[in-house]
């Protein structure tokens, strides 16, 4: 007769007691299981997203994430604008360029500067409607019609909002008009010399022969017609001669055609600056006068407002956070983001 095993009551009972543990066991091994790739997908997607980029007096104004939609935007816009397949930018870039924004928006309200959303629609009317000379024929309600079906379609194509996009101008704006009241403060008199430049691209390399070529006698506007690279304030008629320049109009120049003092007739350079390499040749000067030339008096304002946004930067404690994880993580974004045109 076969032996029957018998169980006891006691062992019935700590069976019974261990299903509990073996339930929770697998249910936590269940969850690790779905927690390992959505805990990875977080560190991915999502925390670097919400990671802040940029603080202007500790608040969070700017994130990585909108570092990422920020660049896919422009590079939209691009090609929508004009059919450029350019990327949006630099990510660091446009990270300075956001806080900046920021920046703007409170320095503007904070001086009172008059804004209005007229000024806004007015930008926007300039952009789209069309500017041929049968536009001025048309009735205001046809201008209004072609208006709209224009900017509804840019935006659509761009995948931006009517508010996001005019916020974008609506900054732009801004700057604008913080541009002119800092220029209201610049003064029409100043320190200046008359000079003509050379200006090389940073990785010349040759400036040292080009410099012994000028002081053999050389002459100077034979070589700027040659090997200048500056079309905008150099004179085109006149290769090389740039006119009375001020102090604080380039700043990276101001020790050399100031402070040195030289004497006029000097050779100064190379001279190596953000924007390239300036061999000079000094005329006049230095002199106290009144700044005649548009062009300088615009650079003058441009400079005062860099000067500006730098103090600004520094009595608001701006913060920039922005690694080359972030970098990557945002570039990697942007290109899964953008069509493949892009």
């Amino acid at each position: 007769m076969a032996s029957r095993t018998r169980v006891s009551r006691s062992d019935q009972g700590s069976a019974k007691g261990r299903r509990p543990w073996l339930v929770a066991a697998g249910l936590f091994l269940l969850l690790a299981i779905v927690a390992v790739p959505s805990y990875g997908y977080y560190r991915a997607y999502v925390q670097p997203a919400n990671q802040w980029a940029g603080r202007v007096g500790g608040e969070v104004v700017v994130t990585v994430g909108q570092v990422a939609e920020r660049i896919q935007t422009l590079a939209l816009l691009n090609e929508t604008s004009d059919g450029s397949a350019s990327a949006g930018g630099n990510p660091f870039e446009i990270l300075r360029s956001m806080v900046e924004d920021e920046l703007v928006r409170g320095i503007v309200t904070e001086l009172g500067v008059p804004t209005s959303e007229a000024n806004t629609d007015t930008a926007l009317r300039e952009r789209f409607l069309p500017t041929d000379s049968t536009a001025s024929a048309a009735s205001e309600e046809q201008l209004e019609r072609e208006f709209r079906e224009a900017y509804s379609h840019f935006l659509t194509r761009g995948r931006i909002s009517d508010n996001e996009y005019r916020e974008l101008i609506r900054v732009q704006i801004f700057r604008e008009l913080l541009k002119v009241e800092i220029a209201n403060r610049v003064p029409r008199v100043a320190e200046q010399v008359e000079i003509a430049w050379i200006v090389l691209p940073s990785d010349f390399g040759e400036e040292e022969t080009v410099i012994d070529l000028l002081r053999q006698g050389e002459p100077f506007e034979s070589v700027a017609r040659v090997l200048n690279t500056d079309r905008y304030f150099a004179d085109t008629s006149q290769p090389g001669y740039v006119g009375w320049v001020p102090k604080g109009a380039f700043p990276d120049l101001d020790e050399y055609l100031f402070d040195e003092s030289p004497g006029a007739g000097s050779i100064l350079g190379p001279i190596f600056a953000k924007d390239g390499t300036y061999i000079i040749a000094l005329m006049n000067g230095p002199t106290i006068g009144e700044i005649q030339n548009e062009k300088m008096f615009g650079q003058m304002r441009d400079e005062g407002f860099e000067r500006w946004m730098e103090a600004e930067w520094r009595q608001r404690n701006v913060e920039i956070q922005f690694t080359s994880e972030d970098y990557r993580w945002v570039l990697d974004q942007v290109e899964n983001e953008l069509p493949a045109s892009l």
